[in-house]
């Protein structure tokens, strides 16, 4: 009996995978030569500074773009052909003021990719349920989306996108319009739904970098991945142009930093 244990950070444990990727928009170059790996479970925090490919990045996982040229594989396949695996949480939501939705018509819409138009089942209205519960949100069903906090209207979104029955989660920018007590909120929720799924959260705020983290991917047109213990002042001024703080953070990386960082 073969007793050797596969590296989980391995190409063949890979929830996400991007090899030698690069991107331009009208031959500017945005990304270039990606190499990213990620595992299943993983809760994985993408900085970088404004302009440097955090969203493209995102959008390239998501199949929302195509690279001008290496390979992106989510689990194993085209990131296209697995959109229905994966949830999508954006910075923002584009609606109607007066349009009278309320937070339930909001989660539900989460299940349009799977079930389609029509009435709502039993089957899916117990699932819409299930994910406003788990954001906490159950007894706000009936009230209309548009009188909801900017913390309360993220969760929402959250709730949105566990509707789909997601193995992937992918969210841009979660706290940029809440406070920073709704900001903590909404990443314990997201610490506990990364007890059954791959979490990947785009932030240009380094600050955002706390406990649940499990690793940190530095982008600013190349890709980094570091334990936050060894981000310093020179390595910091080198992704953002200053200096800033972090907190320290070990839970996956060695000192040496990752297999997949560019060098």
């Amino acid at each position: 009996m073969e007793n050797e244990k596969k590296d989980k950070h391995g190409p063949e444990a890979a929830d996400i995978l991007l090899e030698h990727v690069n991107f331009s928009y009208n031959g500017e170059p945005v990304l270039e030569d990606v190499n990213l790996s990620i595992g299943r479970g993983e809760f994985i925090g993408i900085i970088g500074p404004n302009g440097g490919g955090k969203t493209t990045l995102l959008r390239l996982i998501l199949g929302l773009l195509t690279p001008d040229s290496g390979t992106i594989r989510v689990f194993g396949r085209p990131p296209a052909s697995v959109s229905n695996r994966i949830g999508y949480v954006p910075q923002h939501i584009l609606f109607d003021q007066r349009f009278p939705a309320t937070v339930f018509d909001i989660v539900q819409m989460g299940q349009i990719g799977r079930s389609g138009f029509g009435r709502i089942s039993d089957q899916q209205r117990q699932v819409t349920e299930e994910a406003l519960a788990a954001v906490g949100l159950p007894e706000f069903r009936n009230k209309s989306f548009s009188d909801l906090s900017g913390g309360q209207r993220q969760r929402v979104l959250i709730a949105r996108a566990l509707a789909s029955d997601p193995e992937l989660l992918l969210f841009d920018e979660p706290t940029a319009n809440v406070d920073s007590s709704s900001g903590e909120q909404l990443y314990q929720i997201l610490a506990q739904l990364n007890k059954r799924m791959t979490i990947l959260v785009v932030s240009h705020d380094i600050g955002f970098v706390n406990h649940h983290i499990s690793s940190v991917v530095c982008v600013n047109h190349q890709v980094v991945i570091h334990p936050t213990s060894t981000l310093d002042g020179r390595n910091i001024i080198d992704l953002y142009g200053h200096d800033m703080s972090l907190i320290r953070h070990d839970h996956r990386c060695s000192e040496e930093g990752h297999a997949c960082s560019s060098s």
